[in-house]
């Protein structure tokens, strides 16, 4: 055999060896650096830098994405001194270690820190690559002396340039249980910080900064659920990517899972698609599937019932509908059961139906208004095919409730608490339990149960039990976002101190035997908890969602549904928080798979103009129609109102709204939406009577016309009688409605203290001869038949899709753009995915109110849409 025969043999062996790629994965050591390569990298750790990285070029381009930085740092330690945790805290980073050296052998890089801050501290970190995997894989060792504690480790600290190219716009993106996406973080102030952990505030372990041409996608592969948080920070280098352990430590600690990295480009089939988060979700999701949480889809489980397959929507009822019960078999018998299919379920949520007032914790029984009204409300909707949802708040235990001006309050549990509670409480570091005040308690206070501790497991486990005695079928454990509760450092409770996996044991253990115990009384119960984790996804059949609420998070977020995109097959998510005639948020729910959620109107039509504007008709102490408003922009309104059998201007009641102090504030208001009462172009009058007690002389009720946005169009106002009399006095305002409208808020606004009594609003529309005539209001509301084309779809045709299948990437929709909330949407919202017979759908939404055309590029054709305002479309293909 000649040489050149040897050399082609010796090269066909090698690449047999290569993957497809044409990559082979190895490490180098070189004379100033580590240089670790796979087939989508080459990642350089400096020795001068002790072991920081230093250089992170992708295969696929020259582009240099890692930054200069001014301390470059590998990892960090947070210590305290053992039996003194959260106190006298020390920060180690690995630039601080007095010995440093590397080693490289076959295809890990492994280095060794000792000496760190000086003192008997030592690390071991390992980074490893291989030929059959794109990733940079992660591992840590830290060991320290018996006196010192390990609270957390940043581990592996990452600092790309920020932007990552000078001519594209830079986005990041992690797994929060809310989503979102955060652009431009290159434009942030040095220091700003956006951290999420879990269980908590992150649904799944990744994240990513990305632009256009490529990304970086860093990720932990942890199957077991140990506390730890996702950090972007914007430094004067550039923006800053870490994981954060948390722990409670002795001697020594080690990571039990790999933290994994790696560049990232478009991956989608679809062609013309930039680079985007869902390519980054890809390589998790990759990993993901094959973890326990994704055991079975959503339409594989057999612990689900038919029932909650089929598609059922949703609606949420308050304690203002519970206080007249009759009001919600109205609701469901004249509205629902008349608009929507007859064979539908419907998921009935039930928020106020707490004994003391709503989310006052754990003396829930008997429920709001009694067992006997509540229960008889529950059987009879349930022969109308409609499912009780009720939700407990978690592990909070109410200590005290309505703090009043000298001190006492409404709601005094603490003795209780101290004799019963206390001994099953979480433990803050300090050795004392943890009391916090909660906005929601007006100056009361909750303390924290541990359910590290089987009492409280149990303790919860009643709860659910006693709701299912009343009929409820779907319980959740509130307030325990992403399964979190505060990190407990009990010595008497049997879990070890501090964060740890115990966490996440717990919690999935909660939610178990809850489920046994509810199928005792109610053989088809579900269980569900505020806001995603994936470690409990087949723990639960519902899943409460909050993506759209980004909006009004800093810095400023764009929606993006990751844990749908991730684990929508998997577990069906419904918005938390829907608005009233917030159409836009409604088109993102549809698009990104979530069960349709009805906001409810208790006034279903008939009236003058005004939905109870003669202030007669009232559930308990709330009226119907109206909304107490509770503050603004972090304003607290403490004013109060009350419906007045006594002075009256006619009917049965008038409204009368007061403040006791200068300080205070009352506002209760409605909206009317365009097209029921309200036409554009045209003008209106809206007269009323008040009566006076005196109040501040800049009072007034406004009328605001706003987009569906919520953006101003125009208005007027009504002043309120300033002098106190015995006289009924009429006031009057008149308003067009501009094209762009979609509703007129009614602000009955009282600031400072007074007293001021409304009754008889009327309106009427002025014509262009100046004359006016009476409007009567349809009572159908303004997203009616939008919500009549969701239902219909999610549980129709869509079913295989919306519901029960897997979201993919859109393809590339062009079309123009409009501003909602300070944020700029395509007029045609869109998404993709997947049935399990692997046929795919998109499905569209014009979110506007005017026709739009949109041009779609989807498999291999182009074709040019338009759809009417509002409308929902599905094409399958």
């Amino acid at each position: 055999m000649t040489r050149l025969h040897i050399t082609i043999l010796a090269g066909v062996l090698m690449l047999t060896q290569l993957p497809q790629s044409g990559w082979s994965a190895s490490v180098s050591d070189e004379a100033t650096r580590v240089v670790l390569r796979n087939d989508r990298l080459t990642m350089a750790l400096g020795k001068a830098e002790k072991g920081a990285l230093v250089s992170l070029v992708r295969s696929q381009g020259p582009d240099e994405l890692c930054a200069p930085q001014a301390t470059p740092r590998l990892f960090s330690l947070t210590l305290s001194h053992r039996g003194a945790p959260n106190t006298q805290l020390q920060y180690l980073g690995s630039e601080t270690a007095e010995g440093f050296s590397c080693k490289a052998a076959d295809r890990s890089a492994t280095l060794t820190f000792t000496r760190l801050g000086g003192q008997d501290i030592s690390a071991v970190c390992t980074a490893t690559v291989s030929d059959s995997d794109p990733l940079v894989r992660w591992r840590i060792e830290v060991s320290f002396p018996h006196e010192l504690m390990l609270e957390s480790l940043q581990f592996p600290v990452v600092t790309l340039r920020a932007p990552l190219h000078a001519d594209q716009e830079d986005q990041a993106v992690m797994a929060a249980t809310k989503g979102g996406v955060w652009p431009r973080p290159s434009q942030w102030k040095d220091g700003t910080r956006v951290s999420r952990g879990q269980p908590g505030s992150l649904t799944a372990q990744f994240g990513c900064y990305y632009d256009a041409v490529c990304g970086l996608y860093l990720a932990a592969e942890d199957a077991e659920g140990y506390p730890k948080s996702y950090e972007f920070r914007r430094t004067t280098d550039g923006l800053l990517l870490t994981w954060n352990h948390e722990c409670y430590a002795s001697d020594r600690y080690a990571t039990a899972y790999d933290v994994v990295m790696t560049t990232f480009q478009a991956s989608s089939d679809e062609p013309g698609l930039p680079t985007d988060w869902r390519d980054a979700a890809d390589l998790y999701k990759a990993w993901a599937v094959k973890q326990e949480w994704c055991a079975k889809t959503f339409a594989e489980r057999e612990d689900v019932p038919a029932w909650m397959k089929s598609g059922a929507p949703m609606v949420r009822f308050g304690r203002n509908w519970l206080a007249s019960p009759a009001l919600i078999q109205r609701w469901i018998d004249t509205y629902w059961r008349a608009n929507f299919p007859a064979d539908l379920d419907l998921i009935t949520a039930y928020w106020g139906w707490e004994k003391v007032s709503t989310w006052v914790t754990p003396d829930y029984f008997p429920v709001f208004p009694s067992d006997e009204q509540f229960t008889a409300l529950v059987k009879a909707t349930r022969d109308e095919k409609c499912h009780a949802f009720l939700w407990p708040s978690g592990y909070h235990y109410t200590r005290t409730f309505g703090k009043q001006a000298d001190g006492s309050f409404t709601w005094d549990d603490r003795e209780r608490f101290d004799r019963v509670a206390a001994p099953h409480a979480v433990v803050g570091p300090s050795g004392a339990v943890l009391s916090s005040p909660r906005s929601w308690l007006q100056g009361g206070e909750t303390a924290t149960m541990c359910p590290g501790d089987p009492w409280t497991i149990d303790w919860f486990n009643h709860t659910a039990t006693e709701i299912c005695k009343r009929g409820g079928e779907i319980v959740q454990v509130d307030q325990v976002v992403g399964g979190n509760f505060p990190r407990c450092f009990s010595t008497a409770h049997p879990h070890p101190q501090g964060a740890g996996p115990w966490m996440t044991q717990v919690f999935r253990r909660q939610l178990e035997t809850m489920l046994q115990e509810c199928r005792k009384i109610e053989p088809d119960a579900l269980v569900c908890f505020e806001e995603p984790n994936e470690w409990f996804i087949q723990q639960v059949a519902i899943q409460d969602y909050r993506d759209w609420e980004v909006l009004r998070e800093s810095p400023a977020h764009d929606p993006a549904s990751v844990f749908n995109y991730l684990y929508h097959e998997y577990l069906p998510t419904f918005q938390s928080n829907p608005r009233p005639d917030d159409l836009v948020m409604a088109a993102h729910c549809l698009v990104t798979g979530q069960i349709p959620h009805f906001v409810p109107r208790q006034m279903l039509g008939g009236e003058r103009g005004i939905p109870n504007g003669a202030f007669d008709l009232w559930s308990g102490e709330s009226i119907l129609g109206w909304g107490k408003v509770d503050g603004y922009q972090g304003q607290v309104w403490k004013g109060k109102c009350f419906k007045d059998a006594t002075v009256k201007h006619g009917g049965d009641f008038s409204l009368r709204l007061q403040n006791d102090t200068p300080d205070e504030t009352v506002q209760v208001s409605q909206n009317i939406a365009v097209g029921d009462a309200l036409q554009i172009g045209h003008t209106y009058r809206i007269s009323v009577w008040m009566r006076s007690g005196g109040v501040g002389a800049n009072n007034g009720i406004g009328l605001g016309t706003f987009t569906r946005d919520m953006k101003g169009t125009g208005g007027a106002r009504i002043p309120m009688p300033a002098a106190a009399s015995d006289e009924w006095q009429q006031g009057q305002a008149t308003f067009s409605v501009p094209e762009g409208t979609g509703l007129l808020r009614i602000m009955l606004h009282l600031a400072g203290k007074g007293t001021l009594w409304i009754d008889d609003m009327t309106l009427d529309e002025v014509l262009p001869d100046g004359t006016v005539k009476p409007v009567t209001v349809r009572g159908i509301p303004g997203d009616h038949e939008f919500m009549q084309q969701w239902v219909r779809l999610f549980s129709g045709e869509g079913r295989p899709y919306l519901f029960l299948g897997k979201m993919i990437h859109p393809p590339k929709l062009e079309c123009d753009r409009l501003q909602y909330e300070g944020r700029s949407f395509p007029v045609l919202l869109h998404n993709a995915f997947e049935a399990a017979d692997g046929s795919r759908a998109v499905v569209m939404v014009n979110i506007s109110d005017k026709p739009q055309t949109g041009v779609l590029t989807w498999r291999g054709t182009t074709q040019t849409l338009t759809l009417k305002p509002w409308e929902v479309r599905l094409l399958k293909g």
